[in-house]
C-alpha cells in the first residue's frame, strides 16, 4: 500500500545559531538544500578547486529569520577579505550542518 502525504515526517534542514561579532551578533547557519548541494557539486566539476565556493556557500547557508540570505556573494567576498577567520569559521559550519565533510572523507 503507498504512503499518504499525511504519513510522511518532512524533514527539517540543520541549522545551527552562531555568534558572529564583526557581522554584530549572531546569525542562523543551515544545511544546503537539494538545489543548492547539486549547484555546488557542479560548480566544483566546472571550476575546479578554486576557493569562489567558499562565498557561495555562504550566501545559500547564512540566513536571517525569514530564512533569506544575509549577504550575497559578493558581500561575502568582502567580509571575508576583512574578516577571514570569521569567514573560515562561518564556513566550517556549513560545511559540516551540509554534509560536506562527510562526503569529502567518502569520496577519498
Amino acid at each position: 500500500m503507498a504512503l499518504n502525504r499525511n504519513q510522511i515526517t518532512l524533514p527539517v534542514l540543520p541549522s545551527e545559531t552562531v555568534a558572529v561579532s564583526a557581522l554584530g551578533g549572531d546569525v542562523m547557519v543551515r544545511g544546503l538544500r537539494l538545489g543548492d548541494r547539486l549547484g555546488m557539486f557542479a560548480d566544483l566539476r566546472t571550476h575546479g578547486k578554486s576557493y569562489a565556493h567558499i562565498a557561495r556557500l555562504l550566501a545559500v547557508s547564512v540566513v536571517g529569520e525569514d530564512g533569506l540570505p544575509l549577504l550575497t556573494e559578493a558581500e561575502w567576498e568582502a567580509f571575508g577579505g576583512v574578516n577571514f577567520e570569521a569567514a573560515l569559521d562561518l564556513f566550517g559550519v556549513a560545511r559540516k550542518l551540509s554534509g560536506l565533510d562527510a562526503e569529502v572523507i567518502e569520496k577519498n
